[in-house]
């Protein structure tokens, strides 16, 4: 009885392990596609080398997004793959409108405006990474020199991965236009990889002076090179070559998420605006934050019962279904009982776990 007790515990404890369950696509009769069918979530993907982000495509045919690729031939290339609600520019946006320096790596993909910080970048990266190319003079625009040449509207989304410049793009806004940004994503950095670039202090003292809230942030940690070898300590001393979660790892950068405030104090005054907040956090995952928004505004009569009803309705056939044992109800708790009893959890939710080295 005990070893069939366990080959189940195991069987629990092994499906942990599969790949994670993403969210299906809108339904395309849902509230929430048909409202945005003739309003769509206008976005930016800033620093879109290789395509629009991944975790956005699902969402493509109720955005309108403008990406901006500096490379002149990667961007014409995507033009000719795209549809019509993608939108390329060969621009490479900064703070201020004119020519600048820019400082091509090794890798195309860690070139940025400011120069490498060799004595920081390279102690995280190699040579083949981070090492620099060459240096060019482009022609830069800010974003609110961008809109107004292109005649775009701000708008509610904004992807920003432009190695340290990410800051000064947005400070270019109007104190008006910021108001408009809905939610924005950034990578940050906590070191100084490139010289002279603001770090995360800097970027999230600026967003929280501008009424946004940090919702979430994804880190990059790495280990120490040296002698452009990967890991070079680990190697030397402990012969390991790859990454384990029993190694500590140094916090470098990662992926911010921010969202304004006053989105979530007072719901959108009409029914396309919260459906576009509703939709927004449901691209991010924030299923419960997309109830609670719902019935926030049910409650304060944004919207009305049913129509409440039918949004929560249209957010929840989407979301990914829980394992056996992340279940609510009587299966659900036994089977976590049982996990923790024969030792295959130790009944933690994954959030809360803040030992170290745990990576």
């Amino acid at each position: 009885m005990a070893r069939g007790l366990r080959d189940v515990a195991r069987a629990l404890a092994d499906s942990r392990h599969r790949a994670r369950r993403r969210h299906t696509p809108l339904d395309p009769s849902g509230p929430i596609a048909t409202a945005l069918a003739d309003e769509p979530i206008h976005a930016m993907d800033v620093g879109a080398a290789g395509g629009v982000a991944p975790h956005w495509r699902d969402y493509l045919p109720f955005l309108d997004v403008d990406c901006f690729e500096p490379d002149s031939d990667e961007c014409a290339a995507r033009r000719r793959d795209s549809p019509p609600n993608l939108h390329w520019y060969p621009v490479a946006l900064a703070g201020a409108t004119g020519r600048r320096a820019f400082y091509v790596l090794n890798r195309a993909t860690g070139s940025s405006l400011f120069p490498p910080n060799e004595p920081v970048i390279l102690e995280y990266s190699g040579i083949s990474y981070a090492g620099l190319r060459r240096t060019v003079e482009v022609d830069c625009v800010s974003l609110a020199d961008f809109l107004a040449r292109h005649r775009r509207p701000v708008p509610a989304l904004v992807k920003l991965d432009t190695q340290g410049t990410e800051l000064e793009i947005l400070s270019s806004l109007t104190p008006a236009q910021l108001e408009c940004l809905l939610c924005v994503e950034m990578e940050v950095e906590f070191l100084e990889l490139y010289k002279g670039q603001p770090t995360f202090g800097d970027v999230d003292a600026f967003m929280r002076g501008n009424g946004f809230r940090l919702l979430d942030l994804r880190t990059h940690r790495s280990y120490r090179n040296s002698k452009d070898q990967p890991l070079h300590y680990l190697r030397k001393y402990l012969n390991t070559g790859a990454g384990t979660p029993a190694l500590s790892a140094e916090l470098v950068a990662g992926d911010a998420l921010y969202i304004r405030d006053a989105s979530l104090e007072t719901p959108a005054d009409s029914y396309v605006g919260l459906v576009t907040l509703v939709c927004l956090l449901r691209l991010y995952g924030f299923y419960d934050l997309a109830f609670w928004l719902i019935e926030k505004a049910a409650r304060e009569r944004t919207v009305g019962p049913q129509e409440a009803k039918a949004l929560a309705k249209d957010v929840a056939k989407s979301a990914p279904r829980p394992r056996i044992d992340q279940r609510a109800g009587i299966a659900g708790d036994a089977a976590r009982r049982l996990l923790w009893a024969l030792g295959f959890d130790d009944h933690e939710v994954f959030w809360t776990r803040r030992r170290w080295p745990n990576q």
